[in-house]
Formats: C-alpha cells, sequence, structure tokens
C-alpha cells in the first residue's frame, strides 16, 4: 500500500468518526445527557482536526488528481459545495464549541443545529467525493 493510499484511507477514517460523532452528540444531547454530548463534539472535533492535518499532509506530499469520469458536472457540484461548506463550518464550531465551553447556552443552541447540519453535509461529500475519485474516475 502506497503512502498515497494510506493518507486516503486514514482521511476516510478520520472524518468518518468526526461524522458519527457529530450524529452520536446529537442523539446524546436529544436524550438529555450532556456529558456524553459533550464529549461526542469534543470528539468530532478533535478528529476533524486530524483530517484537516491529513488533507494537508496528502495535498504537500502529492499532485492532486483530475476527475474525468462521467457526471463530471454533479461531481463539480459535490466537490465546490463541498469545499465552500468545509471553509463556512471552521468558524461555525469553532463558534458554536466556544459558546458551549464558556456555558453561553442560549447562543449554542441558535447555532448548533446550523454547525451539525454543515458538518455532516462536510463529511458526507468528502466520502462521496472519495467514491468518485476512487469508483468512477476512469
Amino acid at each position: 500500500m502506497s503512502g498515497y493510499e494510506i493518507l486516503n484511507y486514514l482521511s476516510l477514517l478520520t472524518i468518518g468518526i468526526s461524522g458519527l460523532s457529530i450524529l452520536a452528540g446529537l442523539f446524546f444531547i436529544k436524550a438529555g445527557r450532556r456529558e456524553l454530548h459533550k464529549k461526542s463534539m469534543i470528539n468530532a472535533s478533535v478528529f476533524a482536526l486530524i483530517f484537516v492535518a491529513l488533507y494537508v499532509i496528502k495535498n504537500l506530499l502529492f499532485p492532486a488528481s483530475k476527475y474525468e469520469g462521467p457526471y463530471r458536472g454533479l461531481f463539480l457540484f459535490v466537490l465546490w459545495s463541498h469545499t465552500a461548506l468545509a471553509i463556512i463550518n471552521f468558524p461555525l464550531a469553532v463558534t458554536t464549541l466556544r459558546y458551549a465551553l464558556k456555558g453561553t447556552f442560549d447562543r449554542h443552541r441558535k447555532i448548533a443545529p446550523i454547525t451539525a447540519g454543515v458538518w455532516l453535509y462536510v463529511a458526507f461529500t468528502g466520502w462521496l467525493i472519495y467514491f468518485f475519485m476512487q469508483w468512477l474516475n476512469r
């Protein structure tokens, strides 16, 4: 297995864990289990940061691949929306976590559903982009 493949798999694993942690956190807060919610969201944040580090390393070490498969329009829509929302999600996530850690839960409750939705979209489309690049890029 090449270094590129290892970084790809680690990226998929970390963003997958991050997305699943967001889902778990949503479940826990709906169930009134605040401490488990907090741990899930911190876990999601840590794995998202690991993903970003892996992404930067991969792009520094290996040239970007071009998508040349079918469904180019759909691929570009997914890629562009993923990229734009990933950029937007960073300050959203920081703000949401800051409100929670400072105990300003009224503000946290207002922004958290937006942050979670964007985060889940970015995690899901990250996997979708991998699918396009790995299996439809022929």
